[in-house]
């Protein structure tokens, strides 16, 4: 799947701020309960640098099949903000 720069940055914006303000911990926490192993400690990168790096790997489809990718209500109502502002950007009618 690939996702331009424009749709990669609404992700990041839902998933740090528009859906529910999340610091870095609580990011480790949402990305951990998708299936990765990260930790939050000393020297942990920007938020936005954090989010970009996991939601890239989560997206690849190797990484979706080697983990049985099923997303829960949460991600598909995420998927399905950007998905109606990516179709809105691209046909002109961003509001």
């Amino acid at each position: 799947m690939n996702i331009n720069l424009k749709s990669l940055e609404k992700l990041r914006e839902l998933i740090n701020e528009e859906t529910e303000y999340r610091s870095g911990p609580k990011l480790v926490s949402f990305f951990n309960e998708l299936g990765f192993n990260d930790s939050y400690r000393q020297g942990f990168p920007s938020r936005w640098f954090f989010t970009e790096k996991d939601f890239r790997n989560y997206i690849h489809p190797r990484q979706q099949a080697s983990q049985n990718f099923n997303p829960d209500k949460h991600t598909a109502e995420i998927s399905w903000k950007v998905l109606q502002a990516t179709i809105a950007n691209l046909i002109g009618d961003r509001k």
